[in-house]
């Protein structure tokens, strides 16, 4: 009974000594993180921050960065109000003739050249050497393939021979349907040229049928056109026609920049 009051007397003691003494013992005083924050001086303040916060201000400076870029984008954005393809323009393009001309064109027909402008692909080459499978032929085959049947053509251009192959294969839109027969008449007939397109579609009896239907598929500009002349885009002595694509978005445009072209 002595021995058991002993220990309870010595642990009172030392419970005495590790109040006064032990201040590992002593409750911490928990602080809010404005506190903290309040408190904190030089690096500590943004090691403090970095810690608590440095998630939220990540995500709030990516979902921020994200909102300027789009507003950006459309602020800065131009849409393309037409589309002009120069098929074998092996020539070389006076590029600032070339959109100081279509900028006023733009400017004459009232569209607003800080948010539209024109598209020109003038880097399609076609070899019409039969015996040629360059890669580059090959490659310019399945891009005008491509942008004819996409729509993304409204008026083009091609040196005459191949002209006549892209109209066959009905990538030419009917002009009769863009200009007035009293426009057309007013055109030299040697210039205008007219493409049968043949149905290849077999009629009930299995037989192939050789009906088609002539349109007047494009003009011909001549190599003494003026307007190419300064382009640039074709070499000297080439011959070449012009056309509106038969999947055309921009008919309207385009009708006016032919009108423009061989007026």
């Amino acid at each position: 009974m002595e021995e058991l009051h002993n220990h309870t007397e010595n642990a009172e003691k030392f419970k005495s000594a590790l109040d006064k003494d032990a201040s590992i013992y002593q409750q911490r005083e928990e602080k809010s993180a404005r506190e903290r924050l309040a408190e904190a001086h030089g690096w500590e303040k943004v090691e403090f921050i970095g810690e608590y916060y440095g998630i939220a201000i990540l995500i709030t400076v990516i979902v921020l960065v994200v909102v300027i870029q789009f507003i950006y984008g459309r602020l800065t954005s131009v849409n393309t109000v037409l589309n002009v393809v120069a098929v074998n323009a092996a020539g070389e393009a006076d590029e600032e003739y070339e959109t100081a001309w279509f900028t006023e064109f733009l400017e004459e027909n009232e569209i607003n050249t800080s948010k539209n402008d024109v598209n020109i692909n003038r880097t399609l080459y076609i070899d019409t050497d039969e015996n040629t499978t360059s890669y580059g032929t090959v490659y310019s085959t399945e891009s005008l393939v491509t942008v004819f049947g996409t729509g993304s053509v409204d008026l083009f251009f091609a040196n005459d021979e191949y002209f006549e192959t892209m109209a066959s294969l009905q990538y030419a839109g009917n002009l009769e349907t863009c200009l007035t027969e009293e426009e057309i008449a007013s055109i030299d007939e040697d210039r205008l040229v007219y493409v049968t397109i043949v149905d290849d579609d077999e009629d009930s009896e299995g037989e192939q049928s050789d009906t088609g239907v002539t349109i007047l598929a494009g003009i011909r500009l001549y190599d003494d056109n003026e307007w190419l002349d300064e382009l640039g885009w074709y070499t000297e002595g080439v011959d070449v026609t012009v056309g509106i694509a038969s999947l055309a978005e921009n008919t309207e445009l385009a009708t006016a920049l032919l009108k423009e072209i061989i007026f």
